[in-house]
């Protein structure tokens, strides 16, 4: 009977695992798929709406490229100011020690 009962189990969990199986849709799409619909959409526009699309994209990657420069203006500023901030330092403690 025990073995009976095992094999029992097993069949209901196999069948379980078919029905969950096949309740969950697979997404076979993928990211390639993303940009075709956007090229798609793209090439149905007129010609002045691609041409404001594509003023709209360069906006919007100034404005990234932006935003880059400005972080690094910023790193380049702290770190001249931590050299400055440690030569004050320096010269601040050398000139307790005399």
């Amino acid at each position: 009977m025990n073995s009976n009962q095992k094999s029992n189990w097993k069949d209901k969990l196999k069948e379980l695992e078919k029905e969950i199986n096949n309740s969950i849709p697979i997404n076979t799409e993928t990211s390639g798929s993303f940009v075709k619909v956007i090229q798609n959409w793209f090439s149905k526009l007129p010609t002045i709406g691609k041409a404001i699309v594509g003023l709209f994209v360069i906006m919007i990657a100034f404005s990234l490229l932006k935003t880059v420069f400005s972080l690094v203006q910023l790193i380049f500023t702290f770190g001249i100011l931590a050299v400055i901030i440690y030569f004050v330092y320096q010269f601040v403690t050398k000139s307790d020690k005399s």
